[in-house]
């Protein structure tokens, strides 16, 4: 792998890609989001692959979640793409690869949070499109785009896409819109007028709010639970509330995603969900209005994100452990200046 280039702009992000679609060596183009994919991951991932058809290469998406833990609206999307766009696990990819694959990271940039971390080597061709925190443990890439200030990997992707004059047809516009839609919390927070500029071409493409919303409708169970969190929460010091669930119960990352974001609707600053993710694992949670950056909280944890959206996994210890030592890292260094 070359020197990690960081891009300062979109406008060098597409001049990157387009000194790619005239190498003839680059066939397959690898798309990645994180693991425990989400609908911002899942749309970019599928609106990126628009791209590197344009570019005239094979795209392939890899998700390697077990079914039984993705949320039912992201397996919705899933179920529809796959009848046009390849979404394929791991073990296929192992069989196909070839050594001049470019691997795309969307929506992710951590080494420990993709389902390839042990098959990028320092001879992989490596881009990344993200909003997240970088740190440590980002990957290395020949391409770096990190922009914390946009809302989601969806709005970078559909910024692309206009750039090189590629509609996304009314599914595509779908996906995109719910990336945005979650990311930012229902249009909540972190939400710019390129934001809103973005959303307004999605919904000229065809997008319909009702088809969003309908993605997230509730599986009802995991509505209970998310509820069952939400009760356990407590306001402490400097206007956060938090959730520490009892180390017996085991919850999934993404009820924990819902239940911080949940008490943001209670006049709090920011809110963290510490909680049993399952094999020996504590996750926290971490959601925040304007005031804090959750994003520099969870990185004093072992985590990160960006300002308003982040989380982390700790071994190793039990819930209650986490929870103090989530109390002990808050602090108002963390609040931005008013």
């Amino acid at each position: 792998m070359s020197e990690c280039i960081r891009t300062e702009g979109i406008k060098n992000l597409k001049v990157y890609l387009d000194s790619l679609d005239s190498m003839k060596n680059i066939e397959n183009v690898i798309i990645v989001p994180h693991k425990n994919v989400d609908f911002d991951a899942i749309a970019s991932a599928i609106g990126f692959s628009l791209i590197a058809s344009k570019m005239k290469k094979n795209p392939y998406i890899v998700v390697d979640d077990n079914p039984c833990s993705i949320d039912h609206g992201v397996q919705v999307i899933m179920d529809e793409a796959k009848k046009t766009y390849p979404i394929i696990n791991r073990d296929k990819y192992l069989q196909m690869k070839k050594d001049n694959d470019l691997i795309v990271l969307v929506d992710v940039n951590k080494k420990y949070l993709i389902s390839l971390k042990d098959d990028i080597d320092d001879n992989s061709r490596v881009m990344i499109i993200d909003h997240h925190d970088s740190d440590e443990n980002t990957v290395c890439a020949d391409c770096d785009y990190i922009d914390t200030s946009m809302s989601s990997a969806s709005e970078i992707v559909m910024k692309l896409l206009s750039m090189y004059r590629i509609k996304p047809n009314a599914c595509v516009a779908n996906y995109l819109l719910a990336g945005i839609y979650l990311d930012t919390n229902k249009f909540t927070k972190n939400v710019t007028p390129d934001t809103m500029s973005i959303v307004t071409k999605l919904l000229e493409c065809g997008a319909s709010m009702n088809r969003v919303t309908d993605l997230f409708t509730e599986d009802f169970n995991s509505d209970r639970r998310v509820q069952e969190l939400v009760s356990k929460a407590k306001i402490t010091n400097y206007s956060v509330a938090t959730i520490v669930a009892n180390q017996e119960d085991e919850y999934t990352r993404e009820e924990l995603a819902k239940a911080s974001d949940y008490l943001l609707k209670f006049g709090v600053d920011a809110a963290f969900a510490v909680g049993n993710i399952g094999d020996g694992t504590v996750a926290i949670s971490a959601r925040s209005k304007e005031k804090v950056n959750v994003g520099e909280i969870m990185h004093e944890l072992e985590g990160g994100g960006n300002p308003f959206s982040a989380a982390t996994k700790l071994t190793n210890t039990t819930t209650e452990e986490a929870g103090k030592r989530l109390v002990k890292t808050i602090t108002p260094s963390f609040y931005k200046t008013i």
